[in-house]
């Protein structure tokens, strides 16, 4: 099995146990993105 396959089936299973919809992924991945960026930036300065 592929690693990406491998992925895309363990997050599918992940998301389905969470109740969550894929909209709702998108954004928390985004927040996720946005907040691991302005601790970077953080830490450098």
């Amino acid at each position: 099995m592929s690693p990406f396959k491998l992925h895309s089936e363990l997050a599918e299973r992940l998301r389905i146990k969470l109740g969550r919809s894929h909209y709702a992924l998108y954004w928390l991945s985004f927040i996720k993105g946005v907040a691991v960026t302005c601790l970077v930036l953080w830490l450098m300065c």
